[in-house]
């Protein structure tokens, strides 16, 4: 293949690459909270365990303002910025449209975008329930009819989220569902908190004292998942029925939405790929090729070659680095720039880096 700005991981997603740029794109992102993230260890999306409950409206508020309205922009405890700042780039490159969904933010970001009924914050799953089983089945549903109101067979979607803790409920998600999810999902920080991730999900069977795997996929998601994979999952559904192809974009926690559909029956060959970053790809901590090829291998993995090796910042640098990674749709929105915008790496990486360079301005108040 030509070299395009992306890899095609398993030489499987010819016929999907070419299509794109004959199609619409559009680009949809989900945010919602779960409480998981406040446990200590499990996420670095904000300064604090806390801070994490903001980090979703903040995310998206800057994608659409270039800073924050709620507070301040989003960062690790060592100061490396949200990967929104890729997004917001790749988005402004491309001149797209773009929508922003809630199904459970813990406040509500402070510009237009749609809230999904049964919307709800999830719970910490190793103490109590993630979400109600009807809310589950609400959001699933309301997100599907969402998918066929904005799919079509003329039309390429991103989808991205925003959700800190997120890979810990969808290892629970896949573990319950009876995939190996243990020990191969990624993490915002070099040092994947594996341990404590499985500590998480072996307390909440503990406490719900159910038999693994579940059959039922809501009663799953209502146990030890999130509202935010089961509202996707719900979109994918709908939008793919309509005839859209969708780019999954985000790292290994796409991998639980594909076993939610694979779960309820809903094939996905030729419509849907996992489009993310090379830093996931080539993290050594998690294993998404692993998941994919137990879950839904028709679903073929592509990503942008986008690098920071030579930025000018260390907090662009600290992605080479294992921090971050991945989030807020930034890998398949990285993809979508260069398959249909024909950006270029060199452009997107410059961009970026100009990009940085504004924040960092607007932080110190100037």
């Amino acid at each position: 293949m030509r070299d395009i700005g992306v890899v095609d991981l398993y030489g499987c997603a010819d016929n999907l690459i070419n299509e794109i740029p004959n199609r619409f794109p559009q680009a949809i992102y989900f945010i919602a909270n779960t409480k998981v993230s406040t446990i200590s260890g499990i996420s670095i999306a904000g300064e604090n365990p806390e801070a994490t409950l903001y980090t979703p409206a903040l995310d998206v508020e800057y994608l659409v303002y270039g800073e924050p309205r709620s507070g301040p922009l989003p960062v690790t405890p060592e100061g490396i910025p949200t990967p929104a700042i890729i997004t917001r780039v790749a988005l402004n490159l491309l001149a797209i449209p773009f929508i922003i969904v809630d199904v459970g933010s813990y406040i509500d970001p402070r510009i237009p975008h749609i809230d999904i009924p049964g919307k709800i914050i999830g719970g910490r799953i190793d103490v109590e329930d993630a979400l109600p089983i009807e809310n589950a089945r609400l959001l699933f549903n309301y997100s599907k009819t969402l998918g066929m109101m904005l799919g079509s067979s003329k039309t390429t979607i991103v989808v991205g989220e925003s959700m800190p803790g997120g890979t810990t409920t969808a290892m629970a998600i896949m573990e319950s569902l009876g995939y190996k999810a243990i020990g191969k999902v990624s993490s915002a920080s070099p040092s994947n908190p594996h341990e404590i991730k499985k500590k998480v999900f072996a307390d909440a069977v503990k406490r719900s004292a159910v038999d693994i795997p579940i059959d039922d996929v809501y009663k799953a998601v209502a146990l030890f998942g999130d509202p935010l994979h089961i509202s996707i999952a719900g979109f994918v559904s709908g939008a793919i029925e309509k005839g859209s192809v969708v780019l999954l974009a985000g790292g290994t926690q796409m991998c639980s939405v594909a076993a939610i559909l694979k779960r309820l029956g809903l094939t996905a060959r030729g419509k849907i790929a996992i489009a993310t970053t090379k830093w996931i790809v080539e993290d050594f901590s998690s294993d998404i090729r692993g998941l994919v090829k137990d879950i839904a291998p028709e679903i073929p993995i592509i990503y942008t070659k986008l690098s920071f090796s030579n930025s000018r910042f260390n907090g662009l640098k600290a992605y080479e680095n294992g921090y971050v990674k991945e989030g807020v749709g930034a890998g398949g929105t990285a993809v979508l720039s260069h398959l249909y915008g024909h950006v270029n790496i060199d452009v997107l990486s410059s961009e970026v880096e100009k990009e940085y360079s504004r924040i960092v301005d607007v932080a110190k108040g100037r």
